[in-house]
């Protein structure tokens, strides 16, 4: 039984936030964001709402592209570390939305691994035969949590806003479909990139000393970054016989343009088989490989047989890598 991508969708606001608008509000220039992070343009919702407004028109158009309808749906799975409300559940949250039925539905935080993470899950799941078609949804608002002082600035002049989400079905006919998946995680680099409030870490649990935002500790992430796509990479092609050349297309994580063209270098990719969109985009968090895989599909139409490694890395720290036969 193979576990093929059956449906694809993404969505993204519309504003189009360029680095000018960027600096109006943080103490930096023009030159050190291109410099420092390749982005020119980002997404950013409008003020008034939340990430449900973008990850609900992805799924359904995931849900349209695999043919099916929202009551063939087996079970919901997102990722996000913006929700539209803290609790309960993002998913239970869009879940009447779309439309499904009473059937499972549950976040989970793998941060920018979401969807990899996700999908690990659903293809269990899948080839258990309980479940037919599951939908794997990541998406952020990143614009709502923006630092714009300096201490937070290094970070928030990347950040933009996006969904993506895949439907994931089994398939006994199919030729292509999830060659292997590896995910992993190592929780003593959690400090690389973490937000302590709200928490219950502090002695209340929004406790106003503690800092809402995000912190980053940029070169050693960038070093664990680079470090642990590279391997995991090698890993997973080693494990099935292959070298990079035998990939048609790699589609990677986006968290910074420095951190993908040394991914790129590292393991001799050309340029035209390594998809890049944070010069567009920005840093989406978990929504930037997703949306990067659905774009893939619905516009690039992958020919049959193409062989796509998918790469994923996020704070926890938390990575992954996806060998897929399309």
């Amino acid at each position: 039984m193979a576990i093929i991508i059956s449906g694809a969708g993404h969505c993204l606001p519309v504003p189009v936030i360029d680095n000018k608008t960027i600096v109006d509000r943080i103490n930096t220039t023009e030159d050190f964001i291109l410099s420092r992070t390749g982005v020119v343009t980002r997404r950013h919702i409008s003020g008034e709402k939340g990430l449900s407004a973008l990850l609900v028109p992805a799924c359904e158009q995931a849900i349209t592209h695999a043919g099916i309808g929202a009551s063939d749906i087996d079970m919901l799975i997102v990722n996000t570390l913006s929700p539209d409300h803290h609790d309960p559940s993002e998913a239970c949250f869009i879940q009447p939305q779309l439309g499904l039925g009473h059937v499972p539905v549950l976040d989970i935080r793998a941060q920018c691994s979401g969807l990899l993470y996700g999908m690990e899950l659903a293809r269990h799941l899948l080839l258990s035969g309980s479940y037919k078609h599951i939908l794997v949804a990541c998406g952020e608002v990143l614009s709502k949590r923006m630092d714009t002082s300096d201490a937070g600035r290094n970070l928030s002049i990347l950040l933009g806003d996006g969904a993506g989400a895949l439907v994931l079905s089994n398939s006994s006919g199919a030729s292509g479909g999830i060659v292997d998946l590896i995910i992993r995680a190592d929780g003593s680099r959690y400090d690389l990139l973490w937000t302590a409030a709200p928490g219950t870490a502090q002695q209340r649990y929004t406790d106003q000393t503690a800092t809402p935002h995000f912190r980053m500790n940029g070169q050693p992430m960038f070093k664990d970054a680079t470090q642990r796509l590279c391997e995991i990479a090698l890993k997973i092609l080693n494990r099935h016989h292959l070298t990079i050349d035998d990939i048609d297309i790699v589609l990677p994580h986006q968290p910074n343009l420095r951190i993908l063209d040394a991914v790129r270098e590292r393991l001799a990719v050309p340029s035209h088989k390594f998809v890049t969109n944070v010069e567009r985009y920005g840093n989406m968090a978990s929504a930037s490989v997703a949306v990067t895989v659905s774009e893939y599909i619905r516009e690039a139409r992958p020919a049959p047989g193409t062989l796509a490694l998918v790469l994923t890395y996020g704070s926890g720290a938390t990575w992954g890598a996806m060998l897929y036969r399309f």
